[in-house]
């Protein structure tokens, strides 16, 4: 009776706080939580601050309040900014920490650095500093890489700068939500109250485009069962909930950077994301103003749609609320059914685009969101907008002499999203209407993945690394090593045959470069070495030994696509050295080797300069990994690749990316 009572007594709890503001936490459990910013390096000036409670007074030898998360252990930079240790708060690279032990309950904490000195601040009160700078990886929050370290309790309004923010301004924003009048708003670059909850990811209030720098919701053993990190009401008393009026907190453009195929209905173009603040006296949203002058041509497109979308990226809800001809300028004035009443938090108002049949394959196309009428007032939006555009291309559907090949590594069979990360990996392949795919990491995911898009699969077994899926039918191959190399014979449509080859290559170990480049005091003819002993002699066995026994019964073009876990000469340039960590030019042997035997790395043939195309495969998740580019579509013989792409943002625009590599798609032609 009494368990009856007290189910009562919390459902009417949480039933009268539903209907006042009320302010959530973030929970993590100490054990195995992993939620991930993916802010990569942050030189002085910045400030990191959040309010955090302990579970107790028994503190681990270290728990991470603001960590770097995976690979970001660098000698040029602390990716454990501030954390508490041994029972103190501690800024770990400046040597700095307090006097005083935490207690249990909520504390204002934060650190700054102004590039001359940095300073720790406990409830607004500055508590020790040092005359030192340092750069940081605040990556991730209450942990760094490993579970032994992740913090036990609540973090709330997590808040990162780079500014300097005085103790004057911690004072004064610390005990309430920020808004547009803070000193330093312009500043902000990641922002996480948790009011909206977290399941897989939590959005950051200022985020969008490629680093959008929202939440991923994880855990540290991605096979593991401890639950994720939750949001719960915080009871933080000292921290007052944003009651009254609402207000607009901003509003983000964000483009998609996904091509748009001739044919094709409803493409995603740009989100405008609007955040507001409260519930009282909500908002309308009365009109948009979209700009298409940068369209190539007009004619290209049937019709443009605007639809309100919900509260998530994902959001399944689509309210079509205007559909108009594509003109340089649309003005749309939306009838009084037609007006979106704002919800507190996120608000997703989608474009799309219809594309014509007859479209001009290698078009560009382009709408941005120029600004949005709210309560009678136009106000503009920030622009979120990729130097990687939109361009109008053709599938197999389109045309007979075209394919299409994606190649993409899902990291562990897709388990580090552990929500809807599997449907995140479908819902893409499906998107790229790719004919062929090369896949690593399939890890038991394969079997899934081909009855969902109804594909030809080849994989060595149910759980291992490759896996090769084709529209067509697939012809087994033999390979000295299943776990690198994965052959089959496509046949394709009107008689044509196509040799492909799904490989992952050894990676260095001394050490693994590709995930250390950025770090000072390398030298990079070890990169050289390591390559040439590991990725250079699996790809010169395949070729030597798998291939060229096909190859000598059947001549016929041959597509390598993989994750060869080695860079490429191409781009480590002495132009591109400032991407690189200052290395270049690098003369990589495995790229050199396949350009001596006559392959062409088709993303780079097509985007042939390395400065102004930088973007890398592994890993864009952390943004301290930009540039570094390893998975490749490489292809030689009677085929020629007409647009090639990495594909590192996901077809729902805002949505997280479900793995630590980025994709590949290239279109090819028959010659």
């Amino acid at each position: 009776m009494k368990d009856k009572i007290g189910l009562f007594l919390l459902c009417f709890v949480c039933l009268s706080c539903s209907v006042v503001a009320q302010n959530l936490a973030l929970r993590l459990d100490g054990k195995d939580n992993n939620v991930r910013t993916g802010i990569g390096f942050m030189k002085a000036p910045w400030t990191l601050e959040a309010w955090i409670k302990g579970d107790d007074t028994s503190w681990k030898e270290t728990e991470v309040i603001f960590g770097g998360g995976e690979y970001s252990t660098y000698r040029c930079a602390d990716n454990f900014p501030l954390v508490v240790k041994q029972g103190k708060l501690c800024s770990t690279k400046a040597g700095i920490e307090t006097s005083d032990w935490l207690d249990d309950k909520w504390h204002h904490v934060a650190l700054t650095c102004d590039g001359k000195a940095t300073s720790l601040y406990v409830d607004g009160i500055w508590q020790a500093g040092k005359d030192t700078a340092v750069t940081i990886i605040p990556g991730a929050i209450g942990v760094s890489e490993a579970g032994e370290e992740v913090f036990g309790g609540w973090m709330d309004e997590v808040r990162i700068w780079d500014c300097a923010l005085s103790a004057e301004t911690l004072q004064k924003w610390m005990c309430c939500p920020l808004d547009a009048t803070h000193e330093a708003y312009k500043n902000l670059v990641a922002y996480y109250n948790f009011d909206a909850g977290i399941d897989d990811m939590s959005l950051n209030w200022v985020g969008g485009g490629y680093h959008s720098y929202h939440l991923r919701n994880g855990r540290v053993d991605y096979g593991g069962k401890v639950e994720l990190a939750y949001a719960a009401p915080s009871g933080n008393a000292k921290f007052k909930a944003y009651e009254g009026a609402q207000r607009l907190f901003n509003a983000v453009s964000i483009e998609s950077e996904w091509d748009v195929d001739c044919g094709s209905k409803d493409n995603q173009m740009v989100k405008l994301r609007i955040m507001v603040q409260g519930k009282e006296q909500p908002l309308q949203l009365e009109g948009l103003l979209l700009d298409l002058h940068e369209t190539e041509r007009l004619s290209d497109l049937s019709a443009v749609c605007v639809y309100y979308t919900g509260q998530t990226p994902r959001s399944t809800r689509r309210e079509l609320l205007a559909t108009t001809a594509a003109k340089k300028r649309i003005k749309i004035d939306l009838p009084a059914d037609k007006q979106v009443m704002l919800s507190e938090g996120a608000n997703y108002i989608l474009v799309t685009a219809d594309v014509k049949e007859k479209a001009r394959v290698g078009d560009k196309v382009r709408i941005k969101v120029l600004g949005f009428t709210v309560n009678g007032e136009t106000r503009e939006p920030e622009q979120k907008s990729s130097y990687i555009r939109q361009y109008i291309t053709e599938n197999s559907l389109s045309g007979a002499d075209v394919f299409r090949v994606l190649q993409w590594n899902i990291w562990h069979g897709g388990r580090h999203v552990p929500l809807k990360g599997h449907d995140r990996i479908v819902e893409l392949l499906k998107a790229s209407k790719a004919d062929i795919i090369t896949m690593q990491e399939g890890y038991g995911f394969q079997k899934e993945i081909a009855a969902r898009l109804q594909y030809h699969l080849q994989t060595p077994s149910a759980n291992d690394n490759l896996c090769l899926f084709s529209r067509f039918p697939l012809e087994k191959q033999q390979t000295g090593d299943s776990f690198c190399s994965n052959p089959a014979i496509v046949r394709m449509q009107g008689g044509r045959s196509l040799l492909v080859d799904d490989c992952w290559t050894r990676y260095s170990y001394n050490p693994d470069y590709t995930g250390s480049f950025p770090d000072t005091g390398h030298d990079p003819s070890v990169w050289v070495s390591e390559d040439s002993i590991r990725p250079m002699a699996d790809v010169r066995r395949m070729l030597d030994n798998d291939l060229a026994l096909v190859l000598e019964r059947q001549d016929m073009p041959v597509i390598l696509g993989g994750d060869f876990n080695s860079c490429s000469h191409l781009d480590w340039t002495e132009r591109a050295a400032k991407l690189h960590g200052d290395y270049g030019p690098v003369l990589f042997p495995t790229s050199r080797f396949l350009q001596e035997r006559g392959y062409k790395d088709s993303f780079r043939e097509l985007n042939p300069d390395e400065v102004r195309r930088p973007e890398g495969t592994f890993a864009g998740i952390y943004g301290q990994l930009d540039f570094s580019r390893i998975d490749f579509i490489y292809y030689t013989g009677g085929i020629q690749a007409v647009h090639s792409k990495v594909v590192q943002t996901a077809p729902e625009i805002d949505d997280i990316w479900a793995s630590d590599h980025s994709a590949v798609v290239t279109t090819f032609r028959w010659k």
